[in-house]
């Protein structure tokens, strides 16, 4: 089912493709380039078994998983966590290319190309700076099985004529899709484990929110931090960054009217299912107390350290001084941070105040949010 599962997405971001750009360049690439490069890669994942044959008897032990909705306050904690290099965490050219053998081949042209500059993928005006040697988000591996939110982002499949509720509503997908999903981020987390000898996983998994069934599954002594902010400030930044990347990528000139209201429609529609998803977990009590924690966004604000610290006492992990050293140091450096890029008003989209509190009301109250 896994392989019918891929081609029904990738026929989507096919026709999507067609029909927001005709036939061209960007048609052309998704039609035979993209192919090519996962049939290589997926020869290459291969190739690891033969030359890196240890990274199968990697053990995951009492992963940490981090989630929210995006724009969460996800992304500063697991920078702040990560860049203390005590953790198995992916770079983004690991990610774009998870296979060892993969790797091996590609480190020197990648190295060649950070050193000339010419490692930015997304400046920070974007809203999330992104490099071929920053810290990101393991959530973008399963780009490689065409089996997140990402897809409808970062290739035509959002702006086109049908929904993508099979990548959204993930805990229900066919059980074949979601174990092979989950089969390969486990590989994928083996094989960063044995290439940075560090046996601890953090891995920040924002759309996986929707398949935390299925993650408790696969990894039933894993430990889960949800990082919630009031969705006045999460739907807005999350629609300008989105916003900002479609811009980078293709110009929004260059993207039929409709075509982008409809993006905002879907993603803001399915943004409050990740609210709703989640907490509908909490209140049917899925989550062992020992295995869950809520981690409030203005936590991380008000006292970054002591949030910080909060997480690695409800984790069980040991950090020695010169981590704390880095982490504090981080803490007064964003405690400083000024916002470069813009946050578009909620009207922007076609949204209000009134909308959103209506929409989720439920997670204003429950966490006192203002409204």
């Amino acid at each position: 089912m896994a392989a019918p599962f891929r081609l029904k997405v990738y026929a989507k971001v096919l026709a999507a493709t067609w029909a927001t750009f005709g036939f061209g360049s960007e048609f052309l690439r998704w039609l035979f380039v993209m192919p090519l490069f996962r049939l290589l890669l997926e020869i290459l994942f291969r190739l690891d078994h033969v030359f890196f044959p240890a990274f199968r008897r990697v053990k995951i032990r009492a992963p940490i998983f981090v989630v929210g909705h995006p724009r969460s306050g996800t992304t500063l904690l697991h920078r702040l966590l990560a860049q203390t290099g005590e953790f198995a965490v992916f770079q983004v050219w690991e990610i774009l290319l998870p296979s060892l053998a993969a790797r091996k081949i590609a480190r020197p042209f990648i190295q060649w190309r950070i050193r000339k500059g010419q490692g930015v993928l997304f400046p920070k005006e974007i809203g999330h700076e992104a490099s071929l040697d920053s810290i990101e988000e393991e959530e973008l591996l399963f780009m490689h099985r065409c089996n997140t939110q990402f897809m409808a982002l970062l290739s035509p499949l959002g702006l086109g004529d049908w929904d993508f509720p099979e990548l959204v509503y993930a805990d229900e997908q066919p059980e074949s899709v979601r174990k092979e999903a989950f089969r390969f981020l486990r590989g994928c987390l083996q094989r960063q484990i044995h290439a940075r000898g560090k046996p601890q996983v953090i891995a920040k998994l924002n759309y996986s929110g929707m398949r935390l069934r299925s993650l408790f599954e696969e990894f039933p002594d894993a430990k889960l931090i949800y990082v919630v902010r009031s969705p006045y400030d999460t739907i807005a930044s999350h629609l300008s960054l989105d916003r900002s990347t479609l811009d980078r990528q293709w110009g929004l000139g260059n993207i039929p009217a409709g075509r982008l209201q409809r993006y905002f429609a879907r993603r803001y529609r399915y943004d409050v299912a990740l609210y709703r998803y989640v907490e509908d977990l909490i209140e049917e009590g899925l989550f062992d107390a020992a295995q869950f924690m809520v981690l409030p966004y203005q936590a991380l604000t008000e006292d970054r350290e002591k949030a910080v610290r909060a997480v690695v006492e409800f984790a069980g992990l040991k950090l020695g001084d010169e981590a704390w050293r880095q982490i504090r140091e981080q803490c007064q450096a964003w405690g400083h941070y000024h916002r470069e890029h813009q946050v578009l008003p909620l009207e922007a989209f076609g949204l209000s105040k009134q909308r959103i509190a209506q929409d989720l009301g439920f997670v204003f109250k429950k966490y006192g949010f203002p409204i």
